[in-house]
């Protein structure tokens, strides 16, 4: 039970997903990070569920339309690895 090539394309690409999520992650904790006070301010390592959602939450506070612009980007890529626009 090896794998095909097509396997072995969607296993690369989820790869590349993962690390491209994980540094647009680390870049909002940063630019949250920016708005806060030293306090206040997200740690880097560690990554669970309610911190996401708290990151989501600053990061949507701070910087309302980028995070709505992004969401956009994301589904047009998502459309055109879909071959809808085509």
């Amino acid at each position: 039970m090896g794998l095909t090539p097509s396997a072995i394309v969607f296993l690369i690409l989820a790869t590349g997903c993962c690390f491209v999520s994980g540094y647009f992650t680390l870049r909002e904790i940063e630019e949250v990070n920016q708005k806060l006070r030293r306090q206040e301010q997200i740690e880097y390592a560690f990554m669970y569920p309610g911190k996401m959602k708290e990151i989501r939450v600053a990061y949507g506070r701070f910087y309302p339309h980028g995070a709505r612009a992004a969401a956009f980007v994301f589904l047009g890529f998502t459309a055109l690895a879909a071959r809808f626009l085509r």
